[in-house]
């Protein structure tokens, strides 16, 4: 960003004076946080979770997407369309169930199949075929069918393959089955892979939110990994350095307490900044106070006055993005101090030598 932030100690840092300086030095626009700054900026869009998901639990001996199923049909009367020579039974033949969980099967139709017990499914057929034939039975077997069974990887201590059982296992089942996670729930992403499908949670979600914790099926993957995203803190904070969390999950005040909160002897409260490098070609459209409106390209620069009941309320709204840097610099009062005790230390004194 090339303002004086980058080239200075963690300890001392510049002055909102300096960074104000710099910043008109590099063309950099400083924008108070307001709510014409939040309205700029949009809402960001959190992780979509497991909407269009099924909600069904595996049943241990279910027809399964990919599953190979053999269809016989008898009929007992010899009039019936489906009767052959010397026999009242007719193989329809085999038949792979689609991802979609549907069969084609002749004299049947277009039907779906998949999470239907065995039984299940020759009810089905037997119905359809009443339609044209005298007192059908379908007999249905399971000829291939894919393990049962998910697959976790990613940050978590032991992933690999796991059986699903009657039991239903769910995706907080296979997170544990893995050993767990011990990274931040709100800062860790769970995706759950089915077929040409994927979506994406916060773990602290699935956590607090029994509808986002689905079932599995066979041949999911689940995936634990950390939130995609990273932000510096520097300056008067309790906690600096940089840290993992969410894009479009994490506010400026939640940014601030995962920083572990301003110094109180410290911080400059009206000093709290965040920097921010827009990619190339990005911006966003503010209208200023003269009424003009202008895109904001490049580098910005966000204040807000921590100060400021108002501000602290907004701060709630600003939401970080991957690669910002949050900076609270020092009270005046806090340099003053500095220097004081520096001029106020006692000279060491040497030890007296020995005789």
């Amino acid at each position: 960003m090339g303002l004086t932030l980058a080239a200075c100690a963690q300890s001392d840092g510049p002055t909102p004076a300096e960074v104000r300086r710099d910043a008109r030095a590099a063309d950099v626009l400083i924008l108070e946080l307001a709510p014409d700054v939040i309205a700029a900026l949009g809402t960001p869009k959190p992780p979509e979770g497991f909407v269009g998901f099924s909600s069904r639990s595996f049943v241990p001996g279910a027809i399964q997407p990919g599953d190979v199923i053999a269809v016989r049909v008898f009929e007992p009367s010899e009039d019936g369309v489906l009767s052959v020579v010397n026999s009242t039974a007719l193989d329809l033949g085999e038949f792979v169930v689609s991802p979609a969980g549907t069969v084609m099967i002749p004299f049947v139709g277009h039907i779906r199949v998949a999470g239907n017990s065995v039984s299940a499914a020759q009810n089905t057929i037997t119905q359809r075929l009443r339609e044209n034939a005298i007192e059908p039975q379908a007999a249905v077997n399971i000829q291939v069918s894919p393990k049962s069974a998910f697959t976790v990887q990613g940050n978590v201590p032991q992933g690999g393959l796991f059986p699903l059982s009657a039991r239903g296992e769910r995706v907080l089942d296979a997170v544990a089955m893995a050993g767990g996670t011990q990274a931040d729930p709100e800062s860790t992403i769970v995706t759950v892979m089915r077929g040409s499908r994927s979506g994406r949670q916060i773990y602290a979600k699935l956590l607090s939110d029994p509808v986002q914790n689905i079932p599995l099926q066979p041949g999911d993957t689940v995936i634990v990994g950390g939130g995609g995203a990273k932000f510096i803190a520097d300056g008067a904070l309790n906690s600096t350095g940089e840290f993992d969390f969410v894009e479009g999950e994490l506010s400026l005040s939640q940014a601030v307490a995962k920083a572990g909160g301003l110094q109180s002897a410290r911080a400059n409260p009206g000093a709290v900044f965040l920097f921010r490098r827009q990619p190339p070609g990005e911006f966003f459209r503010y209208r200023e106070r003269s009424g003009t409106e202008r895109n904001i390209y490049g580098d910005v620069i966000f204040r807000a006055d921590f100060d400021s009941p108002t501000e602290r309320l907004t701060a709630q709204q600003f939401f970080l993005r991957d690669g910002d840097v949050l900076y609270v610099g020092n009270a005046a009062l806090a340099n003053f101090s500095k220097y004081f005790q520096i001029f106020n230390t006692p000279p060491e004194v040497p030890a007296p030598s020995l005789p």
